[in-house]
Formats: structure tokens, C-alpha cells, sequence
């Protein structure tokens, strides 16, 4: 990546990614809401010992099954990327929900990062988003972590 220039307003950045210029914006509020973030607990449902990619564990035993995401699109454009930072008890992932996120329409997705941890209950340490990409290529970024 390139920089061609740091524009004074704000702390935009005009980048060159792959021959196409696309404007980094990192500042003010995030344009996606989180309405809900839940790390999800396995639910056995066969008598037996299974394998899951961390296992095996014995029936009976707690622990995750990945984490949902609830979120909004607050931003003026169609997002195509959206970013989180998922903190559970110190299992820090990053999470990334590609798609076609219009604004104002809900979205509920659940992915598979976090499973395999001990279930220390449904809510995460933190749950932030941390880039945005919209449809005319401006990516809103969180900045420093």
C-alpha cells in the first residue's frame, strides 16, 4: 500500500490498493452499530463423545459455539465489509462479515471464531467494530486498537 497523500481534514488518507484509490476515513463514530454481542454455548444434543476442532469433550462439558453479531448500518452507503474485534476472556479474534449490509436494515449473523473456548457466560470482555467498507470504496477505520 502506498500513501500519495494525507488530506489536513480529519484524519483521512488517500491510499493506492491494487491499482484502484480508495479514501480511509478514521475518525468520528462508527457508521455500523452493535446492538447485541453473545458468545454462544454448545447445546449437546448426542449421548456420546464428539470432536469439535479443540476436543474432544466429553457430553456434559461448557464451552463456546462461536459468537453472534448483531448490528446496524448507520452510514449513507451500502456497506460490503464489515470488522469486529471480538474479546472473550482474553481470546481476542477478529472477525470479518463480508456481504451487502444496507443502511438501516438489521443484521443477526454467527460465526464460528471463539468456539471450542470454556463458556464463561454470553458476553464478551469487548465487541467493537473496527473497519468499514462501503460500496464507492471509502473504508471507515477505528484507528489504534
Amino acid at each position: 500500500m502506498k500513501l500519495l497523500r494525507t488530506i489536513e481534514c480529519g484524519l483521512a488518507l488517500v491510499t493506492v490498493l491494487g491499482g484502484t484509490v480508495a479514501k480511509v476515513l478514521a475518525q468520528g463514530a462508527p457508521p455500523v452499530a452493535i446492538t447485541d454481542c453473545e458468545v454462544l454455548q454448545y447445546i449437546p444434543v448426542h449421548a456420546h463423545p464428539f470432536w469439535r476442532p479443540f476436543g474432544p469433550y466429553p457430553v456434559g462439558s461448557v464451552y463456546t459455539d462461536g459468537v453472534q453479531i448483531k448490528y446496524v448500518n448507520h452510514g449513507p452507503l451500502t456497506a460490503t465489509r464489515v470488522a469486529f474485534r471480538v474479546d472473550y476472556r482474553g481470546d481476542v479474534q477478529r472477525i470479518i462479515d463480508v456481504g451487502t449490509f444496507s443502511p438501516g436494515a438489521p443484521i443477526n449473523h454467527t460465526f464460528g471464531q471463539l468456539t471450542g473456548d470454556a463458556w464463561l457466560g454470553p458476553k464478551p470482555n469487548a465487541c467493537r467494530v473496527v473497519a468499514v467498507r462501503f460500496t464507492d470504496g471509502t473504508v471507515w477505520h477505528a484507528g489504534r486498537l
